[in-house]
């Protein structure tokens, strides 16, 4: 049994993460409340004229008065960033001045609104990302923010007041800021500022707002909200404490939450109903999307569930796509294979004879989940609309196969009938639905039935010619037959998606086999790179695109061509690159980009960005897409440290040998100084001590002597210097067309010591002259 008093380790390694941001990273507090008109631009601005007579470098990014003169007289005195200028569709917009902060970077800035959604042509859609970008670099941020704002509750909010909020920011970013300041008063003092004109709200919308939204059952609940959702924030707070305590004791359960993401409408619902759950139990929690046989047709469904993954994704679920059959157990297999102890749910309200004629999936999971939680969130079925000529009920082409499949049926039943019975004649029609079930679909195949049936009784059951049947047991018959045909058509239905869905998986699985064998025989940079984007290019019919890194601020694309403004994307690239985090289309970083980009993060650097596009093609990717794009670049990423491994051990090891011939070169040099010094200290010593005593030849020998070691001796030193600067890359060479005999009688002459030995020279006369550096080969041979 696990010991609950030991902390729990993905825990202390996400509040060490934590610590090890405290210092680079920014300190976010949002001023907290239950709606417009408790305060929180006021309380903001008072903490931040505070934080200012204190010695802080304080800027307002953002502060929306709305023209309340109380909240224009807080500003005075505090230094305004100059907003940035954006042209929409002819009309002149303001907003926040991202890059004008980063470059001014003060110490605290003011960014009111959080929620709020930028301009088109800014570099975030969200300024909730301006607030994150401005965090990482270091910079504090006062910012405020109201309840009905948080996506987790965005669901809880359209039940109480029955209007959708669609400016939002994640949960996650709440529940990491460092702290939150609740701003509240009363809910009848709110009312009186709402009356007394106080409480900013739109031209035109006064009364509906009031009626809809202000009302006081409205406001109590969302005060509830706001009070509830500060004391989570408080208590995961004093959780953090206890962490860094070593005192770590929530979710001793070891609990660990799961939902199930359809295509329908409810599952956004059940998205931020499990973060609230998770939120609560402190555990982690999972998004499952099931793909069967029967799925994606609409492709606004599926639309719809990517979406909602991607919610689940940027709120800290670990998202997971699994293809099978049938969805209530492979929901149950992947709970029990990854020790899921609790599982959400979502139930349509439909008609009970549907769930009696046709099963529910979530009867199914309550009755197979054995000692696992289920949690059914209900919602309203809703009803599909079939487009006129949907491929699903069978193409034009298939209706007239089925058509003339009939007429094949006939013309052979008629061949037949001298020699059959009827019942047996009957067969040649069932087989033609099985073939028409195949080909055609569902749809075809069942009006193949009727018209075979009818075919049937109108030329071989008596009497003939006629729609009449004198035996009634041919109406069981016609009757099997089109029974026969719909469970044939069926199952040859789902036999095809299968089939297209194990082809698809296994030219996905023969593409990253062949890529990896392929990665592991290259050796240098462009020919990796060169051979992910080929097959990337043809598995997904994307064009991609490598920026590779040549500093902070410069990336080069290599192996295709940019689709756009090349600056623009440029600048894309260069953020994904520096923060390490996806960016461009698809993404809520820069989204009106015209690719997708990836950064290769490496083992000890990042190499670039990887991009997707299409020509001309504005495009958005799926969770699978973009999975399969991280893939690749994880791939190209390990061959590029496989290959950065490489020229490391080579250049270690020329290093080595570098050294080791260093080491060998200057013990012969230690020698070679030693023997002239020696020699040059000897005959120096004894014409000292016997100048007078020694004859004239014997000091004019010594004499000699001191001065051809003295010579041997500065062309060693002049070799360590040469091999100085050889190594620093300072050696010049002076090449000029020499003789080679005179290169090797300039070498001898300097050697006396070759005077006692025959030395000949054998060199062609007819060997013209060399281009080289004659210093420098003198220095070689000797």
């Amino acid at each position: 049994m696990p010991d609950a008093s030991r902390p729990d380790p993905d825990q202390i390694l996400k509040a060490l993460e934590s610590k090890s941001r405290v210092h680079p990273r920014g300190e976010l507090k949002i001023f907290f409340g239950s709606s417009a008109g408790v305060g929180k631009t006021y309380a903001m601005l008072q903490a931040a004229r505070t934080d200012r007579s204190n010695g802080m470098d304080v800027l307002v990014g953002v502060v929306e008065t709305h023209g309340r003169v109380d909240t224009e007289a807080m500003l005075e005195g505090l230094p305004l960033l100059p907003r940035r200028r954006i042209n929409h569709k002819g009309i002149e917009v303001t907003e926040f001045d991202l890059e004008g902060a980063l470059q001014r970077k003060p110490a605290l800035i003011l960014m009111d609104e959080l929620a709020h959604t930028n301009a088109p042509g800014s570099r975030h859609p969200k300024r909730w990302q301006d607030v994150e970008e401005l965090l990482d670099a270091g910079i504090d941020v006062y910012s405020t923010l109201n309840v009905q704002h948080l996506e987790g509750f965005n669901d809880v909010i359209t039940g109480i007041t029955g209007i959708v909020v669609h400016e939002t920011i994640p949960d996650a970013l709440f529940d990491e800021a460092d702290e939150i300041q609740l701003v509240d008063i009363p809910t009848e003092e709110l009312l009186e500022r709402l009356h007394d004109g106080k409480v900013y709200i739109a031209d035109g919308a006064r009364e509906r707002a009031i009626q809809n939204f202000f009302n006081k059952t409205n406001l109590m609940s969302l005060r509830e909200l706001a009070l509830r959702r500060t004391a989570e924030h408080v208590d995961a707070d004093t959780d953090y404490h206890r962490i860094q305590a070593g005192l770590f004791t929530p979710n001793i359960a070891g609990d660990r939450v799961l939902v199930c993401v359809g295509q329908d409408a409810i599952a956004a619902k059940l998205i931020r109903t499990t973060r609230r759950i998770a939120g609560s139990l402190k555990a982690p929690w999972y998004a499952l999307a099931i793909e069967t046989t029967r799925g994606n047709r609409d492709s606004r469904n599926y639309s719809r569930q990517q979406r909602a993954l991607n919610i689940a994704e940027k709120a800290g679920a670990k998202v997971a796509t699994v293809q099978e059959e049938k969805i209530g157990d492979a929901i149950l297999s992947y709970a029990r294979n990854n020790g899921i102890t609790k599982i959400v749910i979502g139930r349509n309200v439909r008609p009970t004879w549907i769930d009696w004629a046709f099963g529910s999936l979530a009867e199914h999971v309550i009755r197979h989940s054995g000692n696992i939680d289920i949690y059914v969130i209900t919602g309203q079925a809703e009803k599909r609309k079939r487009k006129f000529l949907d491929t699903s009920l069978g193409t034009p082409v298939s209706y007239l196969w089925a058509l003339a499949g009939v007429a094949a049926c006939t013309g052979i039943a008629f061949l037949a009938d001298p020699f059959f019975e009827p019942i047996d004649i009957l067969m040649i029609y069932l087989l033609g639905v099985a073939t028409c079930a195949i080909k055609a679909g569902r749809i075809p195949s069942l009006i193949f039935s009727i018209l075979g049936v009818s075919a049937f009784n109108f030329f071989f059951i008596e009497p003939i010619h006629t729609f009449n049947v004198y035996n009634s047991s041919y109406w069981l018959t016609f009757l099997v037959m089109i029974c026969t045909s719909l469970i044939i058509s069926e199952q040859a239905v789902r036999l095809s998606q299968q089939t297209i869905m194990s082809r698809k998986r296994e030219t996905q699985t023969q593409t990253f086999y062949a890529l990896t064998k392929e990665l592991t025989s290259k050796r240098s940079r462009d020919d990796v790179i060169a051979v992910t984007l080929q097959h990337l290019q043809e598995a997904t019919g994307f064009m991609p695109l490598v920026w590779w890194k040549i500093d902070d601020n410069e990336l080069k694309p290599i192996g295709g061509e940019v689709v756009g403004d090349f600056l623009k994307e440029e600048m894309v690239a260069i953020w994904a690159c520096q923060k390490g985090q996806e960016a461009g289309i698809g993404t809520d970083t820069m989204p009106s980009a015209e690719a997708y980009y990836y950064p290769l993060v490496g083992n000890a650097m990042i190499y670039g960005v990887l991009s997707v596009s299409r020509s001309g093609v504005k495009f958005d990717l799926s969770v699978d897409e973009k999975a399969l794009v991280e893939t690749f670049s994880r791939l190209m990423t390990a061959a590029l440290d496989r290959v950065s491994d490489a020229k490391s051990a080579e250049q270690l090891k020329i290093d080595r040998e570098s050294e080791r011939l260093k080491n060998t070169f200057l013990s012969s040099m230690s020698h070679d100084l030693r023997s002239p010094l020696s020699a040059i200290k000897g005959s120096a010593e004894t014409l000292c001590n016997a100048w007078g005593e020694l004859a004239e030849p014997v000091r004019s020998g010594l004499l000699q002597s001191i001065r051809d070691e003295s010579a041997r001796l500065s062309r060693v030193i002049n070799n360590l210097l040469d091999l100085t600067r050889f190594e620093a890359g300072r050696l010049a060479i002076n090449a000029q067309p020499y003789y080679l005999q005179e290169i090797i009688g300039a070498c001898t002459s300097r050697m006396p010591g070759l005077s006692n030995y025959d030395l000949r020279l054998d060199v062609p006369a007819s060997l013209p002259m060399i281009n080289v550096d004659g210093l420098l080969v003198e220095q070689v041979i000797q």
